[in-house]
């Protein structure tokens, strides 16, 4: 299968060519806020992060911001910060110029609020107007970086949606492609069968000092990781340990080798399979797989969510005939026929596969028309 896409300036290719306002601090967000509300087609990123932050935090923060502005997706970026803050717009500026259309425009520098807004208008309508210029080109399976997700997980889920993407990640892979595996808090009990498909000893190393990390900094806090996952609507939709739900989450990464462990906002430096230091929060961890270059996310839920993002088209797929009950209009692709009617997991597989191409070449997903663009910037103590 092919798909029509948008090449840019570092050989990257995106699926989507957004205009994007990025914040680097907390203190910009008003200015990132009008102008989403003046020029509805630019996307916009707010968060509560970049100034005053520690250092694990402050690096977890630029990380996620040069990665966001770097995904393929996006087309051209403002970066708009206050101008004292830990990470100016200027810092990020200097780590982008040359691969993409790219501006910085600081509040001090600029003179207040009013003269922030005049300098901003004329680059949304600049950058609109260029990308909107660019023309799709094709390209084939060798050039998707996919990711996958899942969330309000239910008894469906590992039945499924999971396994049926799970192919999907495979196909992906071995057409050249290059798929990842986020989520860290969710390999708990599942880390086994991580570890056997690792490429080598260091890849084994960095997934078990990942874990240890995090379950070490969840009893730093005074809990343990057990207590927070599964959720309670985990529970309630029939998931009874952590266990468990992790041996479902990783059936989405399919069989493939697992070819590296990738850091917050790191990019993939080859194909395949790879794992990601990921949250599990939804908006948090679609987050960071945009900021590691996904061009799509692969969404499995079971109780449905409607959890989008301004970055990547996200994909919502499900199997269970109460979560289709509830969110019907949510949801991209049904695979409910799957557990009620025994239709094959090929079959999950083939409809997950035929939408991915035409979302990558530009059909619009549910979270997309109906305007879903969540964001949560991660940072430490969010599991």
């Amino acid at each position: 299968m092919k798909f029509e896409g948008y090449r840019r300036k570092d050989g990257k290719v995106g699926v989507r060519n957004h205009v994007l306002f990025l914040s680097s601090v907390v203190c910009a967000n008003g200015i990132i806020h009008r102008i989403g509300c003046e020029f509805p087609e630019v996307m916009t990123i707010e968060h509560t992060k970049g100034c005053v932050d520690l250092a694990d935090d402050r690096e977890i923060v630029r990380n996620m911001l040069i990665g966001l502005a770097r995904n393929p997706n996006v087309g051209a970026v403002v970066f708009v910060g206050l101008g004292c803050e830990d990470t100016t717009a200027e810092y990020l500026y200097e780590r982008l110029e040359g691969a993409k259309p790219v501006a910085a425009v600081s509040i001090q520098n600029e003179g207040g609020t009013s003269k922030t807004l005049e300098k901003c208008r004329p680059l949304a309508k600049k950058f609109l107007k260029e990308t909107k210029k660019q023309t799709r080109e094709t390209f084939g399976p060798d050039e998707l970086v996919i990711s996958t997700k899942c969330g309000g997980t239910d008894w469906t889920s590992a039945i499924a949606p999971n396994p049926s993407v799970g192919i999907v990640s495979d196909r992906v892979v071995q057409a050249g492609g290059t798929s990842l595996l986020g989520e860290t808090g969710g390999w708990f009990g599942g880390e086994e069968v991580l570890l056997s498909r690792s490429r080598n000893e260091q890849t084994k190393m960095r997934i078990l000092r990942l874990l240890h990390k995090r379950y070490d900094e969840a009893e730093r806090r005074g809990t343990k990781v057990e207590k927070s996952n599964p959720s309670p609507g985990n529970i309630a939709g029939g998931i009874t340990t952590l266990k468990e739900k992790a041996l479902g989450n990783i059936l989405k990464s399919g069989e493939s080798p697992i070819e590296g462990v990738l850091g917050v906002g790191q990019y993939p430096p080859g194909h395949g399979l790879w794992v990601m230091d990921n949250y599990g929060i939804d908006p948090a961890s679609v987050a960071g797989m945009a900021a590691a270059g996904a061009q799509i996310v692969l969404f499995t839920t079971g109780r449905g969510t409607p959890t989008g993002s301004p970055i990547c088209p996200v994909i919502k797929i499900c199997s269970s005939p109460m979560g289709m009950e509830a969110l019907r209009e949510n949801i991209d692709i049904d695979l409910s026929d799957i557990v009620t009617e025994a239709a094959s997991l090929g079959s999950g597989a083939d409809r997950i596969e035929t939408f991915m191409y035409q979302v990558a070449s530009g059909k619009l997903t549910k979270a997309e028309i109906l305007g879903h663009r969540e964001f949560v910037m991660p940072g430490v103590g969010i599991l």
